[in-house]
């Protein structure tokens, strides 16, 4: 019974996402903002020229955007590099960031924290500093802030379409893609569960309405799907989805699988404080989990008591045809049909790694940019 009734729910919430995917997202306004496009970087060498590149020929008005590029104690030549760009471009800041004991903000959001109080802008854009954005992202992004628009969640891949990769990095675009569904369809159902500091965009009055990255400052990551919660349980600004692809953003997959686990252990980090949040998604999440464990864990359990594995089997097709639509959906969307070969793969391979995933993302350890870090299970406030 439990087999059915967990099913039953995950399929009717991935459904409601598919649905949302069909919902109308053209709303754009004219209006030209000035921008602060804040890149946190660390260790950088080999990227940080691809990314200023990128941002230095946007489309944009030049007089109406800054680069802050916040440079996380980088111990390579990422600073130098920095500066080279910073002496040729007027619009691009150099900020050296350093321990903040008086926020007490930690890792990336220290980083973004200082390159966002150096910043001008009215908007403020954010990507990683391995990523690629194409001359058009800015521009792009900044058309989705209507005047009742607090965030925009804007779309992000790993590699792109007719691009070699390795089946294991496919995988990995393809999941990423799955979850960029899902984001977008929540965000159309006006309750945004998930975002990524590869494609982000808010408001500053709504980032300081929330006081910033203060409320969720003890949590290690958290700089883009945090304040989304923030934004959207604390304010009455909207939260749109930027699903034009002039948009869109991309990054490397990672190489190794221990590199790969690391990445999902530390997106998985933050699961358990959307019980205060957004219970929504914390009720989705945890369903996911359960979804995942009870095939991964509970069925062989299952078929050694009853003697039988139709409820399991039925249970994971059912898993494998509300995936697959909402994959399908997604692929079409952002264009990646061309990962669709590999679904049988991923929803089987799926399945132990979200559960190794959730458990240890929340009580174990994982490495961010050459740090160490133990996930504190802190008590979380949103009264002043």
């Amino acid at each position: 019974m439990l087999f059915i009734i967990i099913t039953a729910i995950y399929i009717l919430i991935v459904f409601s996402f598919y649905i949302a995917l069909f919902f109308p997202n053209k709303r754009v306004t004219n209006k030209q903002y000035f921008v602060s496009v804040v890149v946190a970087a660390r260790n950088e060498e080999k990227n940080i020229a691809n990314i200023l590149d990128g941002l230095i020929n946007q489309t944009y008005p030049g007089d109406k955007y800054e680069i802050i590029v916040a440079n996380d104690g980088s111990e390579d030549r990422t600073g130098e590099i920095i500066e080279e760009y910073a002496r040729k471009h007027k619009n691009i800041k150099h900020v050296q960031t350093v321990i903040d004991k008086v926020t007490g903000l930690t890792a990336k959001k220290n980083a973004m924290n200082q390159g966002i109080q150096q910043s001008r802008g009215e908007i403020i854009l954010s990507t990683d500093a391995d990523c690629y954005v194409k001359n058009t992202w800015i521009e792009t992004m900044v058309s989705y802030f209507a005047d009742d628009v607090g965030m925009v969640v804007g779309f992000s891949q790993f590699g792109q379409p007719k691009k070699k990769y390795t089946i294991f990095q496919q995988l990995q675009a393809l999941d990423f893609l799955s979850l960029m569904g899902a984001a977008q369809g929540s965000v159309n159902l006006r309750c945004p569960l998930a975002a990524s500091g590869q494609n982000l965009g808010y408001r500053r009055k709504a980032f300081e309405e929330i006081g910033g990255f203060q409320r969720v400052k003890f949590r290690i990551s958290g700089d883009d799907v945090l304040i989304l919660q923030l934004i959207h349980k604390l304010t009455k600004w909207k939260v749109r989805f930027a699903p034009s692809e002039k948009a869109y953003n991309w990054t490397r997959p990672e190489k190794t699988f221990k590199s790969f686990l690391n990445q999902r252990k530390r997106w998985a980090s933050n699961g358990s404080y959307q019980l205060r949040l957004n219970k929504i998604f914390f009720f989705f999440i945890s369903i996911m989990f359960l979804m995942n464990a009870l095939i991964f864990i509970g069925s062989p359990i299952y078929i050694l008591y009853y003697g039988t594995a139709k409820i399991p089997l039925f249970c994971l097709l059912a898993k494998f045809l509300i995936e697959f639509l909402i994959t399908i959906k997604a692929a079409r969307i952002y264009k990646r049909t061309d990962l669709l070969k590999y679904f049988p793969i991923w929803v089987l391979l799926q399945i132990p790694y979200v559960v190794f995933t959730g458990f240890f993302g929340t009580f174990g350890q994982f490495k961010w940019k050459d740090r160490h870090h133990y996930q504190e299970l802190t008590v979380f406030r949103t009264e002043n």
